[in-house]
């Protein structure tokens, strides 16, 4: 049984190291370190980055409204004028763009209204810049101490991702099993159940990319990390998609129809062949390995089934199959290489980034 994970352990020997540090100093107020510290110190070291900027400038915009404030507003009773500057700077923060700063400015707001008024000169700088110590150790604690980085965070979550696509590929391919009945088909709930799950898994990847972008640093967009990450959630929504579809597009059976029976061979094959290349991406995405993550060296080996799958819809039988039947066929057969293309273009464009 785990009583902690590193996450609370890096916490609470960081939040003591730092107020340990403050009461050694001598310091006034060095207690506001120690409470930046786990208000900055949660997700990675991108999120924490822009915890720690909001934090900074929500605490100076709530200096500059406690100093307008204080002498502006002398003629009015004190819990107006305190109302209306914590409500300014709510406005504000919120046309900066501050979703969590302008919190930590109206603590500061009203801690220095009604405790400090008399000693801002003072209290103010030394508050900030105990804000500024937690925020940097914080950040130097998530690079030393078991790191949580957005880059290695985010490629877990996408080979995470590349796994739940595979699988998904895995139970279509046994979808042409022969003892498979149409009575054990999966229902349209269960379909749009699957569908909306693959997607709330993308676009939670895609929600953790801000954060990587912050902790990349400079020109973020040009980074070998980033552009992988695109590369891969490229590939993603198109394979997505293709599951969608072939969820949809169920097939129907075949009856005696020898034809029909090896088109649906050729698709079965493929599917194996394509949920196997993805458990490769999913091994290799989520390694851990401060490298990026290297692409397949081979290319895939797609069965021979597959590769004869245009002589047999040239076949003469297949003007005989129901016209509903070959729809259904050739919309499936037309996600498959979507699939299959999704794939193939992904594994070029990251090889290629690798390669410089």
């Amino acid at each position: 049984m785990t009583w902690f994970t590193p996450k609370e352990l890096r916490l609470a020997f960081l939040t003591g190291l730092v107020n340990a540090f403050g009461h050694v100093t001598g310091l006034a107020d060095s207690y506001y370190a120690a409470l930046t510290v786990p208000a900055v110190l949660v997700g990675t070291y991108g999120g924490s980055i822009e915890l720690g900027r909001q934090r900074i400038l929500g605490s100076i915009l709530g200096s500059l409204i406690l100093f307008l404030g204080l002498e502006g507003l002398q003629g009015i009773p004190m819990p107006v004028a305190l109302a209306l500057s914590v409500g300014f700077l709510r406005l504000v923060g919120g046309a900066l763009g501050l979703k969590v700063g302008y919190k930590a400015g109206g603590m500061l707001l009203i801690m220095g209204w009604l405790l400090h008024s008399s000693q801002l000169a003072s209290w103010i700088p030394l508050r900030l810049g105990w804000t500024v110590f937690g925020i940097v150790a914080s950040l130097i604690s998530l690079q030393l101490f078991w790191p949580d980085r957005a880059r290695d965070q985010t490629l877990q979550q996408a080979g995470v991702l590349s796994g739940q696509i595979q699988a998904n590929l895995i139970r279509l391919s046994e979808r042409f099993n022969p003892s498979q009945s149409a009575g054990s088909m999966p229902s349209p709930a269960a379909t749009t159940s699957r569908g909306l799950t693959l997607r709330s898994e993308l676009n939670a990847l895609r929600r953790m990319i801000p954060d990587l972008l912050r902790e990349l640093g400079s020109n973020p967009k040009r980074h070998p990390a980033y552009r992988l990450i695109r590369v891969i959630d490229d590939a993603h929504s198109r394979l997505v998609g293709s599951v969608i579809g072939l969820e949809r597009h169920a097939p129907m059976p075949t009856g005696g129809a020898d034809l029909l029976r090896q088109l649906h061979q050729a698709e079965h094959d493929l599917l194996v062949s394509l949920a196997a290349r993805l458990g490769i991406w999913a091994a290799s995405l989520t390694a851990t390995d401060r490298r990026l993550p290297l692409p397949p060296i081979e290319p895939i080996p797609l069965p021979q089934s597959w590769l004869e799958v245009e002589n047999l819809l040239q076949d003469p039988r297949c003007n005989q199959a129901p016209l509903e039947r070959l729809e259904r066929i050739a919309s499936r057969l037309v996600l498959c290489r979507q699939a299959q293309r999704a794939i193939e273009t992904a594994e070029l464009r990251w090889a290629a980034l690798l390669n410089g």
